[in-house]
């Protein structure tokens, strides 16, 4: 028994930083490709991170998602 809730935290812990790193080596940044790559190619534009938080808090959705995140906090909490 004294053993079983160590074996409890590691053995997910080794799994999911093995998963991160397979995910890491063999996955795409996007649907279009790696962003390196895109970029190379002029196929995307290299926007500064400034620009980039800007027209993310212009946009509307960023808003309406960032207020349901914060009503559905609590909800989060209880369970």
């Amino acid at each position: 028994a004294e053993m079983a809730w160590r074996t409890v935290c590691v053995v997910p812990a080794v799994v999911t930083f093995v998963t991160g790193i397979v995910i890491y080596y063999i996955s795409d940044d996007s649907p279009k490709g790696n962003y390196s790559e895109l970029k190379r190619h002029g196929l995307m534009d290299d926007v500064p991170m400034g620009v980039s938080f800007v027209g993310g808090c212009a946009n509307w959705n960023t808003w309406i998602l960032f207020v349901q995140y914060a009503c559905c906090f609590g909800v989060e909490l209880t369970m």
